[in-house]
């Protein structure tokens, strides 16, 4: 069971975008978001960042030429447990992202969960 779980207070849609971040003081690296709910992203990054350190997101959506932008809040990170390219997993709060693109990257993670649903 996630030990983040019992935290949260929305439902969570699984799905894997990746992306970018960069932070003020120019720590820059991949992400992969692995989730997402109203508030809050689980995601997996090549670097690691402080807890309570300041992101700037630059995520792809699948069949979108523009990127989704947000920022969000490191409010927890630990080591991967898993072997690949991203070291370290982490929880993030979003601080901000516009309407289109809360909208857009909610629509991708329900026809994602949709999709997923289907296959049962």
């Amino acid at each position: 069971m996630d030990e983040h779980a019992d935290k949260r207070k929305y439902l969570r849609l699984s799905g894997f975008l990746e992306g970018t971040f960069a932070t003020d003081d120019g720590i820059n690296g991949l992400i992969m978001l692995t989730n997402f709910s109203k508030e809050g992203l689980k995601a997996s990054l090549n670097r690691i960042v402080e807890n309570g350190k300041i992101l700037k997101l630059e995520i792809w959506l699948p069949g979108s030429i523009i990127p989704t932008f947000m920022k969000g809040k490191v409010v927890w990170i630990t080591k991967s447990s898993k072997e690949w390219t991203y070291d370290f997993d982490a929880g993030i709060k979003v601080l901000e992202i516009n309407p289109e693109d809360r909208y857009r990257l909610m629509e991708f993670a329900y026809e994602h969960w949709r999709s997923y649903r289907r296959k049962e």
